[in-house]
Order: C-alpha cells, then sequence, then structure tokens
C-alpha cells in the first residue's frame, strides 16, 4: 500500500464534517485511482451527508487548474467524485431518498425525518458508469451519555517541548446493558473570530465570524461494549488535544458527537486508528488497503475505501471563554492606530478567508 493510499484514509477522518487539512508530503501513485466514500447516517435532526473522492493513479492526466495561464499540475491528494447519484435504501419501509450533490463530492440529504433505530438502511451510489453499494447496516438502539470538561496544560508537541494545549475528556456512561453495542466519537470545534474594527463614520462593526473545524481528526476514540461487560458505568475517556492559538480569544465551542456503531463499523475504525498509531507517524506506510462496507455491484474484487455507518447519535457541548485561558494570547487583529489595512493579515479582514465559516450564529450558541 503507497502512502497515497493511507493519505486517503486520513482524509476520510476529516470528510465527515467537510473540513480537510491537507497534509503535504511526497506520495507514490498508484496504478488504479480508487473511490473514497465517507459518510454517517444518524438518528439526528441534521442534513446528512455522503462524501466522494478518488485517488490519484499514475494514468491520470494532468488537469488545467487556471485557464487564463494555461496552468497544468498534477498533484497526490484525492479528487471528488462529481455528478454522481447517490441514494439511500430502507428495504424494510420500502423507501428511498435521493442525496443531492452541492458542491463537487459533496452530497446531502436534507429535510430527511430522522431513520428509526432497529431498521436496516444501505447506500448505493452510481459514478462513472458503475454502481456500487454499501453492506446493509442495522441502526443501533443504545448510546451512552458524555459529561465533558476540558484542561489546559504545557507539554511537548513536535519540536516544542512546552506547547501550550487544552484537552476535551469525558466521563462517560455507559448504556445500561452488558455488551452488545460500540461507541466512536468526532469532535467539531465552532468558535466566534474577532475580526478587525475599524473606526467609521457610523461605528459600524465588522459582521460576526463563526468558524467550524474538525478537532485532533487522526484521534480515534472507540469503545467496544462487549470487552467492559460494566451495564450503567463510567468510562473515562481523551476525545481531543489540541494547540491553544488566537481562536480561543472569544467563545470556543467543542460539539462532541457519540456514535452508537455497528460491529463492523468499530472493526473497521479500529483498524484505522492501528495504522495511525502502530507506525508511531502519520507519514509512515501502512502494510495494506482497509476494505471498507462499500463494493462494486459488478466487480466485488475492486477496492473502495472508506465507509458508510448508521448510527445512534448524541450531541454534547462545552465551551471555553478567554477567561478561561491560563496562557497570554496576542490580539492580533486588534486595531492599531497608522497600520494600514494591508499589513493586517486576511484573517482579520474577512472571514471568508476561513474554509468553513458563515456570518450565521448557530441556534444552538447561548443554549449553554
Amino acid at each position: 500500500m503507497t502512502r497515497l493510499v493511507f493519505q486517503s484514509l486520513l482524509v476520510v477522518l476529516v470528510l465527515f464534517n467537510s473540513c480537510v487539512e491537507k497534509i503535504e508530503f511526497d506520495l507514490d501513485r498508484l496504478d488504479r485511482e480508487r473511490l473514497i466514500v465517507s459518510g454517517t447516517l444518524t438518528d439526528l435532526a441534521e442534513t446528512q451527508f455522503v462524501f466522494l473522492s478518488q485517488t490519484t493513479s499514475n494514468a491520470r492526466q494532468p488537469f488545467l487548474e487556471d485557464g487564463d495561464k494555461g496552468l497544468f499540475t498534477l498533484n497526490d491528494l484525492p479528487r471528488p467524485v462529481s455528478r454522481a447519484r447517490v441514494r439511500l435504501h430502507s428495504r424494510e419501509l420500502g423507501l428511498s431518498w435521493e442525496y443531492r450533490e452541492t458542491k463537487p463530492g459533496t452530497y446531502e440529504l436534507s429535510g430527511f425525518l430522522p431513520p428509526r433505530p432497529g431498521l436496516e438502511y444501505e447506500l448505493e451510489i452510481w459514478a462513472q458508469e458503475k454502481v456500487y453499494r454499501s453492506q446493509p447496516q442495522r441502526m443501533p438502539e443504545v448510546v451512552g451519555e458524555d459529561q465533558l470538561s476540558f484542561s489546559f496544560e504545557r507539554a511537548r508537541l513536535e519540536n516544542n517541548p512546552e506547547a501550550a494545549l487544552i484537552s476535551i475528556a469525558s466521563e462517560v456512561t455507559l448504556p445500561s446493558q452488558s455488551g452488545g453495542y460500540y461507541l466512536r466519537w468526532a469532535v467539531e470545534e465552532v468558535y466566534f473570530w474577532d475580526l478587525t474594527f475599524f473606526p467609521n463614520p457610523f461605528n459600524v462593526p465588522p459582521p460576526p465570524c463563526y468558524v467550524t473545524e474538525i478537532s485532533d481528526a487522526e484521534r480515534i476514540t472507540l469503545v467496544n461494549g462487549d470487552l467492559l461487560n460494566r451495564p450503567g458505568a463510567v468510562s473515562s475517556q481523551i476525545l481531543a488535544k489540541r494547540l491553544v492559538d488566537q481562536s480561543f480569544l472569544s467563545r470556543h465551542y467543542f460539539n462532541v458527537k457519540q456514535l452508537s456503531i455497528t460491529k463492523d463499523a468499530h472493526d473497521y475504525w479500529r483498524k484505522v486508528r492501528q495504522l495511525v498509531n502502530n507506525t508511531g507517524s502519520v507519514f509512515d506506510i501502512p502494510p495494506a488497503p482497509i476494505r471498507g462496507n462499500m463494493y462494486n455491484v459488478d466487480d466485488p474484487e475492486e477496492v473502495v475505501l472508506g465507509y458508510f455507518e448508521v448510527a445512534k447519535a448524541k450531541i454534547t457541548r462545552i465551551y471555553t471563554t478567554r477567561a478561561d485561558v491560563p496562557f497570554f494570547l496576542e490580539e492580533v487583529c486588534k486595531y492599531v492606530p497608522g497600520k494600514r489595512a494591508t499589513e493586517y493579515k486576511p484573517t482579520c479582514l474577512s472571514c471568508n478567508v476561513f474554509p468553513n465559516s458563515t456570518s450565521q450564529q448557530p441556534e444552538w450558541w447561548f443554549d449553554q
């Protein structure tokens, strides 16, 4: 397995929330392209997503990046798969639902009533004259409870022995049954970013800016209820760690989604975690590609990367303010008289510089 396949797996980890961090290092390309499928269907009243992309192969031709300049480029990052047809099925209900492509490689299912626990669902994809299907996934019926906390510390991060870090933890109350459940966590951050307030005759402040990011995407936290056999017990879990930066100058949320998944999905994520942890570095070459639960209907031997999971879910939130942070934080966007606008960082001038941002305040922002 090449480094490209491993990078693709890491991209799958972060595609769930559509924020992709580029990992820059040289990659060997495959002799053929691989479809990557990433999606999670939950019982929450939320937009459901499926992300489709494709690895790069030696046979891929360069593509035109800038039509005006005529610049041809060839990189090794997975590329979005567009113009696919994505459909969700429930054979028990005799119903199907169509996903809609909202941007290249991103397919959304909006206005979908939360699926019912105990029923089976499967995904079908028509892409590039091929049909792919997931193994049927039965939605679990139980999920635990998270009691979140945060702590700050100085610890080593890469070459910095005294990095300022925040840790998000949970005291998890496990489901009140003996085994038969499997849990996974995904952590998303949403924070308010203060744009530079330049004096003006009308004293109009800049528009609000809310930024969404994935927190500690390479950390895969799992619980196998079959191994614990402790109905209703409490289990301590570290869910995310990250560097403390200027995003902590204002209110900074950590939205923790606990997912009750199937045994097959748990086994898949356990293998992905093993690849990350066993090598000690995300840049090491793992031994073999990890098959997910998607397959080519006409060619079962084709390797399809990624996973489509069906999960019962629960969201818990915790936030910090500047008063909680025990470290000095420089106000990089603070207005300085005489400093020209061109001297400020782009992130101080426009919210659109952030890949996943909006001026709309989340409806739950002041619920805590």
